[in-house]
């Protein structure tokens, strides 16, 4: 019995170290921002955008013909033979929706009505919880993204980390700083270029 929860949990330490950096990060919101918005509701964002990020292995999956299962959190592939192609295109889903929907979310960052604020912040900041993730204790999870996306291309699984931090670190200094006009603008054009190269490869 203790072997078997001991199992349980070390499998699951990558899901409870994502849980535990979301939920001590989601008090952390822009000092501009912080006396006007609602817990509940940045708890809806944050929850949205983690489902969009897994929404978007699934849907690409279906797409292309996949046979995906959900395995706790994580999206897998059971008896898959997949192409580099397919592989690629599945595995950076996942980080594509979570880049489209952080664009539409720093949107309302700033919006008049406090849901629609808290809503966006809730999203940006689980869409950097989950960079976050990628780029520290979940880069070499064995069915996670960018180990797939490194597997695909054939490539050194910090490469592929780095080509992730670019929007993440750039979205992080969106959120918490006053970054010239650039910043977004680079952000969003390095969201993307990733995503069309990843669909022409």
């Amino acid at each position: 019995m203790m072997n078997q929860w001991s199992k349980t949990v070390q499998k699951n330490t990558p899901r409870i170290q994502l849980f535990l950096l979301l939920t001590l990060s989601s008090p952390h919101v822009p000092a501009d921002l912080s006396g006007t918005l609602t817990g509940g509701w940045i708890s809806v964002g944050a929850l949205g955008m983690l489902l969009t990020h897994e929404a978007g292995h699934m849907a690409v999956a279906a797409v292309t013909g996949i046979n995906a299962n959900i395995d706790d959190l994580t999206v897998v592939y059971p008896g898959e033979n997949l192409t580099p192609r397919h592989q690629l295109r599945v595995a950076s889903a996942g980080f594509q929706t979570q880049w489209l929907l952080s664009e539409v979310a720093f949107g309302y960052l700033h919006d008049a009505e406090i849901s629609k604020r808290s809503l966006a912040t809730g999203a940006v900041i689980t869409h950097l919880g989950i960079s976050a993730a990628y780029l520290t204790f979940l880069n070499d999870h064995e069915d996670g993204d960018v180990m797939g996306i490194a597997n695909a291309l054939g490539r050194d699984r910090d490469e592929v980390a780095a080509l992730v931090a670019i929007p993440a670190l750039l979205d992080t200094w969106r959120l918490l700083g006053n970054p010239p006009r650039w910043v977004p603008s680079l952000s969003a054009a390095s969201k993307g270029l990733m995503a069309a190269w990843v669909w022409n490869w």
